[in-house]
């Protein structure tokens, strides 16, 4: 049975080597994010983990750049106040709160700073009708209206890292890895030298 001496050592040695390997974990997924948009830019969408010696161990499957949905302002503000003009409401420039007059005056002293703009809840109702296609019809005339577009981003390398699941008496991914490392397929001290020579920041 250890002794305290000994259990304060263990204790003390295997917190400081989990903080570098924690380190060195968030420096490598820093490092293979360009990699891996790059990677998706070029058509891959997941890349094969294996050890040394070709045993299969999990896969990293590689994000699509993120949707977002681009609108149109002038266009749906112009939809709005053709088909729905009690949905607009005063909209008053952000340089008006730097102004010391009173809110309710700004129409009335500073006219050049209130504008117009969409009430959010039905701004929020069109762009959910208007949907993929981004478009809305003018009520009077039948007219199309483009007022908005999803767009997809670059990818960013942001990623998922899944491993091997135990089939067939075999051990999954992540024990394959603990196995090899203490075979000596592989190095960990390799892969945590940078941490371990950077030091705790």
């Amino acid at each position: 049975m250890a002794t305290p001496r000994e259990a304060a050592f263990k204790v003390a040695v295997l917190d400081a080597l989990s903080k570098r390997v924690n380190k060195a974990l968030a420096d490598a997924r820093g490092e293979a994010e360009p990699l891996f948009a790059d990677a998706r830019k070029a058509g891959s969408t997941q890349i094969e983990v294996a050890l040394p010696a070709g045993t299969a161990v999990g896969k990293v499957s590689i994000k699509a750049g993120q949707e977002t949905t681009r609108v149109d302002e002038d266009a749906l503000l112009a939809w709005v106040l053709a088909n729905t003009p009690e949905e607009i409401e005063p909209a008053i420039s952000p340089a008006a709160l730097s102004r010391p007059d009173v809110v309710a005056y700004i129409r009335k002293l500073h006219p050049d700073l209130v504008g117009q703009k969409v009430r959010p809840a039905y701004r929020a109702k069109l762009l959910a009708e208007a949907g993929e296609a981004g478009e809305l019809i003018n009520e009077t005339t039948g007219e199309v209206v483009k007022v908005s577009e999803t767009v997809t981003g670059e990818p960013t390398g942001a990623f998922a890292l899944t491993f091997e699941a135990a089939k067939k008496g075999k051990p999954n991914g992540r024990d394959r890895i603990a196995a090899a490392w203490q075979s000596g397929e592989i190095s960990i001290t390799d892969l945590i030298r940078p941490a371990l020579e950077a030091g705790e920041s």
